[in-house]
C-alpha cells in the first residue's frame, strides 16, 4: 500500500528544520512511501533532495490567511491524495491545530498535540509541569522589555540563558551580550523572551511519539555533545538513563501527549538532579538518529495514523554517536525557476 506524506520543516540550514530526517526515516521504513516536501520559500534546501524528497510544493506563511493555508493544502491534496501531513515547526502547529478537523473530512490525518496541550508544555510554565513529573526546573523570569531584562539580569545574575518562544537560545555573560541577544530573538520571533538562571550540568535529550491516550510509541535518550550557536544539536551520542527516560514516559503519560516531542533536560553536575529546560511539541531536527538505531518513530506513527501494526518498543544501543555533517547539492537554474514560478518542483 503507497502512503503519500507531506513533511514541513524542509529548511535543512544552519539552523536545519526536522523534515528531512522525517523523509529520511520514512524512505528507509521499508514501506512504501512517497513524500512531499512543504516549504515555504524556494531555496529551502530540502526541495532540492530527490532521494529523500519525492516533491515539493511551497506553502503560504502560516502568520497569514487562514483559509488561503487551507485552500494551498486542499490543492496539493487534490493533485497528491496526502494521507498524512506531519508538521515539523512550531509556528505552523496552531493553524494545524484549528484546521485539523477540516483536514481530516479530506482524507488527511495529522497526530499533533492539543491547544491545551501545547499551552501546558509552554516555557512559561515549566514550573509546573515538573512539578507533575517529579523534577525541577531552573528559576525562570518572563520578559517583553529592556526594563524586564535589566530586572531579570539582575536577580538570576550572570551567567544566565536567553532564549526565544519558539527558538534560539544564548548563554549571556554580560548586560550587553544579553542586550544583544534580546534584541535579535525579539526581532527574529517576537516576545516574550525567556531570561532563565544557569545551571551547571550536561544536556541531555529525549526525543519520543504519544499516541494521545497516554502511551508512548517508544523513546530514545541522547547527552549533547556539541550545539551550534543558535543551540541545534550538531554531535551526540546515545544513553540509556532510565531516570530520564521513566520522567520522559510521565511527561507523555500525565500530559495524554499527541505526537512527536522533543524533552530537553539537564542533569546538574553536582546533585545529578534532572532539570527539565522545554518540551518541544514535534520531532527535533536529530529525529533520524533514533531511526538509525532502529527506533524509526516517523515511521511508526504514520504506521499508527494508518491503522497498521507498529513497534512502541525503546529497545537501542547506548554509545552510538551522530555527527552531523554539511554537504552541497548542484542543480539545474531550472529547478529553481521551476518551484519560485509555479510553487510546486
Amino acid at each position: 500500500m503507497k502512503i503519500t506524506v507531506a513533511v514541513s520543516g524542509i529548511n535543512t540550514i544552519d539552523n536545519p528544520g526536522p523534515g528531512a530526517g522525517i523523509c529520511r526515516a520514512l524512505k528507509e521504513s521499508g514501506m512504501d512511501i512517497r513524500t512531499i516536501g512543504l516549504a515555504y520559500d524556494a531555496l529551502e534546501p530540502g526541495i532540492y533532495l530527490d532521494h529523500i524528497i519525492d516533491k515539493s510544493d511551497i506553502m503560504p506563511y502560516p502568520s497569514g490567511s487562514r483559509e488561503a493555508f487551507i485552500e494551498r493544502i486542499k490543492d496539493i491534496h487534490a493533485k497528491e491524495k496526502i494521507d498524512v501531513i506531519i508538521s515539523a515547526l512550531d509556528a505552523e502547529l496552531p493553524i494545524y491545530m484549528d484546521i485539523e478537523p477540516v483536514l481530516e473530512e479530506i482524507g488527511i490525518k495529522m497526530l499533533i498535540p492539543t491547544k491545551e496541550m501545547f499551552r501546558t508544555r509552554d516555557k512559561l510554565r515549566l514550573k509546573e509541569l515538573a512539578e507533575k513529573i517529579g523534577v525541577k526546573a531552573p528559576e525562570y523570569i518572563s520578559c517583553a522589555s529592556t526594563t524586564d531584562l535589566h530586572n531579570a539580569v539582575d536577580k538570576l545574575e550572570f551567567p544566565c540563558m536567553v532564549k526565544g518562544p519558539f527558538y534560539e537560545a544564548y548563554k549571556a555573560y554580560t548586560i550587553g551580550e544579553a542586550e544583544s541577544y534580546f534584541t535579535k530573538i525579539a526581532m527574529a520571533w517576537g516576545y516574550p523572551i525567556i531570561v532563565q538562571k544557569f545551571i551547571e550540568g550536561d544536556e541531555y535529550d529525549v526525543i519520543g511519539c504519544g499516541d494521545g491516550k497516554g502511551n508512548d510509541m517508544g523513546v530514545f535518550a541522547i547527552r549533547k555533545m556539541t550545539i551550534t550557536k543558535l543551540g541545534k544539536v550538531w554531535n551526540a551520542v546515545s544513553v540509556r538513563n532510565e531516570r530520564l527516560i521513566e520522567a520522559t514516559k510521565k511527561v507523555v503519560k500525565g500530559l495524554s501527549w499527541r505526537g512527536g516531542f522533543e524533552f530537553e533536560v539537564l542533569l546538574e553536575n553536582k546533585t545529578q538532579e534532572i532539570y527539565v529546560l522545554e518540551i518541544n511539541p514535534r520531532f527535533p531536527a536529530w529525529v533520524y538518529f533514533p531511526a538509525g538505531c532502529g527506533i524509526n518513530l516517523p515511521a511508526r506513527m504514520v504506521q499508527f495514523l494508518t491503522g497498521q501494526k507498529y513497534e512502541s518498543h525503546s529497545d537501542y544501543k547506548s554509545g552510538k554517536l551522530m555527527i552531523r555533517y554539511t554537504n552541497e547539492l548542484v542543480k539545474d537554474i531550472k529547478d529553481f525557476e521551476k518551484i519560485s514560478t509555479f510553487g510546486e518542483s
